[in-house]
C-alpha cells in the first residue's frame, strides 16, 4: 500500500470555470509495469489501481466544473453562464482529489463528458472521455456499459475525423491512427462494414507512415473483421 501511495504525487491545477486553485492525484509514469495492451488501447497494468485513467478528469471541489488538460484552455463568457446554471449551481461540494477507485474516476468521467457538452469541446475530447469510461466498465466486467460507451466514442471520432480535430484530443492521434481506431470500435460494435471501411482507409498509409505497428493491427483486425462478419452471417442463415 506504500508503494501504492508513493507512486501516486499532488499536481496542481487551476479551474478553467471558475479560477479556484486545487490539486489532484496522478501517477508517475515509471512506477507502472504493463501487462496487456486491448487493440483499442487500453493498456492493463500489474497493478490496476494506479491505472493513470483513473486520474485523468479533474473534478475543481469549488464549482463541480470538470475536465482533463485537452479542454479549450479558455471558456468563452456564455459557457462559463452555462456552467453556472447548470452545474455550479446544482453542485455540493465534493473532493475529487485523493486516492481514487474505479467508481469514482466512473462519476469524475461523465461530469467531464457533460462539462464537455456544455462548453463546446472538440470531438476528439469528447471521444477520448468515451472511450477511456468505456475502459473502467471494462475492467469491471460490464459489458454493456462497456458497449454503450465505445459506440459513443465512435461517433465522436468519426465526427473528430470528419472535422480534423483529432489532434486537439491526443497528442499521440495520428490520421492512421484514428482511422485504425475508429475500425476497430466499430469491429467491437459488430459494425463490421464499417470497420472493414475504416481499417482500409488506415492500410491506405502503408507505404507512407512510419507507424508501422498500427498497419500491422489494421491488418490483423481487418482479417478479424472479414472472419467475423462471415461467420456472423453464416450463422444467420443456419438461423
Amino acid at each position: 500500500m506504500i508503494e501504492n501511495i508513493s507512486a501516486l504525487y499532488d499536481k496542481s491545477y487551476t479551474c478553467l470555470h471558475c479560477q479556484t486553485p486545487f490539486s489532484t492525484k496522478r501517477v508517475r509514469s515509471g512506477s507502472l509495469t504493463m501487462l496487456h495492451r486491448d487493440t483499442d488501447f487500453y493498456t492493463r497494468f500489474t497493478e490496476q489501481s494506479l491505472n493513470p485513467i483513473l486520474y485523468t478528469v479533474c473534478v475543481c471541489p469549488a464549482c463541480g466544473f470538470s475536465f482533463s488538460e485537452q479542454f479549450k484552455s479558455r471558456l468563452s463568457p456564455a459557457e462559463k453562464q452555462t456552467v453556472d446554471e447548470q452545474v455550479t449551481a446544482k453542485w455540493t461540494p465534493k473532493d475529487f482529489g485523493a486516492v481514487r477507485q474505479v467508481p469514482e474516476a466512473i462519476v469524475s468521467y461523465k461530469l467531464a463528458i457533460y462539462a464537455a457538452e456544455l462548453t463546446d469541446q472538440p470531438h476528439a475530447v469528447k471521444a477520448g472521455l468515451y472511450l477511456r469510461l468505456a475502459w473502467l466498465y471494462r475492467s469491471l466486467d460490464k459489458a454493456e456499459e462497456e458497449l454503450r460507451f465505445i459506440g459513443m466514442a465512435a461517433d465522436e471520432y468519426e465526427q473528430s475525423y470528419v472535422h480534423s480535430d483529432y489532434t486537439r484530443g491526443d497528442k499521440e492521434m495520428s490520421e492512421v491512427r484514428l482511422l485504425y481506431l475508429i475500425g476497430e470500435l466499430n469491429r467491437r460494435l459488430e459494425k463490421y462494414d464499417l470497420a472493414i471501411q475504416y481499417f482500409g482507409k488506415a492500410l491506405a498509409f502503408r507505404n507512407t507512415t512510419i507507424e508501422s505497428g498500427i498497419i500491422r493491427l489494421a491488418q490483423d483486425q481487418w482479417q478479424a473483421a472479414r472472419e467475423e462478419y462471415n461467420e456472423k452471417r453464416n450463422t444467420q442463415k443456419i438461423g
